[in-house]
């Protein structure tokens, strides 16, 4: 039992010595367990610098209700979503509550968003993760609160404008399938609806 003790707590059994009693007549025995800790592999970073970024993990913000999906015009005259970077700490429906409310001044709960699943694309040599989602209560007016993009309104799924932005359009297929949207391929994961 000590034996086995003294492994699972990541030390190396070297030698057990039995110290019996001088006595024939005292049946009193020790064992005396010598063990030692081995040494451990140290590791470092390669240099002090950063490494430079390689993956993007984002919220793409599908907000949809009667008068269709929210997109804003961006300034390099691209059409999208609101949506964005997830922050250290941050959940994605936290960060889509974040990014709806910074970008598009709507107010939107965390428990009324709805994860739908991971897009995985590569744009060069990063990999781009987006997490589409989607949100059907909210309250407020679209209005611009950020210099990059603005003009927000709703557009009907039949009428959507050109031209959508790549994670953007990718999010509104992986959310509706049916759209004619084209796209460079993302490799889409759904997650499965609670209960199922």
């Amino acid at each position: 039992m000590w034996e086995d003790l003294l492994v699972q707590h990541g030390l190396t059994l070297e030698s057990v010595t039995a110290i019996d009693s001088p006595t024939p007549d005292n049946a009193v025995s020790y064992r005396l367990y010598t063990a030692r800790r081995p040494e451990r592999v140290p590791s470092r970073p390669r240099t002090n610098a950063p490494p430079p970024p390689n993956t993007a993990l984002g919220v793409g913000v599908i907000v949809h209700g009667p008068d269709g999906v929210l997109l804003g015009r961006h300034r390099r005259r691209t059409w999208e979503l609101a949506g964005g970077t997830v922050e250290p700490g941050e959940t994605f429906a936290e960060a889509a509550v974040r990014e709806l409310r910074e970008e598009a001044g709507l107010v939107a709960a965390s428990d009324d968003v709805k994860v739908l699943g991971t897009l995985l694309d590569r744009v060069g040599d990063v990999v781009r993760l987006t997490v589409p989602v989607l949100i059907t209560r909210w309250s407020g007016i679209p209005r611009q609160r950020e210099e990059a993009i603005g003009s927000w309104r709703f557009w009907r799924l039949d009428a959507l404008p050109q031209p959508l932005f790549v994670p953007s359009a990718q999010c509104l297929t992986a959310w509706n399938p049916g759209l004619p949207l084209d796209h460079p391929p993302a490799h889409f994961q759904p997650y499965a609806s609670p209960g199922r």
